[in-house]
């Protein structure tokens, strides 16, 4: 029995004794040392598509300055809209109506999400003031006076 309390009581000074038992350990310096993530594997938050671009209207930034004829608007994925400056046939022998601007009206046609003909499901000529509800996930694209694409929005 009394060896036994020597052989703790020795591992136990033993331990008191060996180089370094009372000094703290040594810390690195920062950054030195440690693991460093690389840069391209660093964990990013997943990106959302912001609201006033629903309709991913800058995926198709490309379509600007083509004529409409080479665009096939059925194979734009979800609703699109296409608006095109119009004429109105009038009678135009009175005299006061050539003094008067042009009111400004447009033909929209609307494509349907899914639509597999290349016909437009609303063909219609109206007031540019008075177009319909605003739908920021519907593609928007608006033509000039020659069928060229001027303008992409989300409305």
């Amino acid at each position: 029995m009394r060896w036994v309390l020597y052989i703790i009581g020795g591992g136990l000074l033993a331990g008191c004794f060996t180089p370094g038992a009372g000094e703290p350990r040594p810390r690195p310096r920062p950054n030195l040392g440690q693991y460093q993530i690389p840069l391209n594997q660093r964990p990013e938050p997943t990106r959302r598509i912001p609201d006033e671009d629903l309709c991913s209207s800058k995926l198709f930034l490309g379509l600007i300055g083509q004529h409409e004829g080479g665009i096939v608007f059925a194979t734009l994925p979800g609703r699109t809209r296409v608006f095109k400056p119009a004429e109105l046939e009038l009678n135009e022998d009175n005299f006061l109506l050539d003094m008067r601007p042009n009111p400004p009206f447009v033909e929209v046609r609307e494509y349907l999400s899914g639509q597999t003909l290349y016909t437009p499901a609303i063909r219609a000529v109206s007031r540019i003031d008075d177009l319909g509800p605003i739908m920021r996930d519907r593609l928007t694209i608006e033509l000039d006076a020659d069928g060229y694409v001027r303008e992409l929005s989300c409305r």
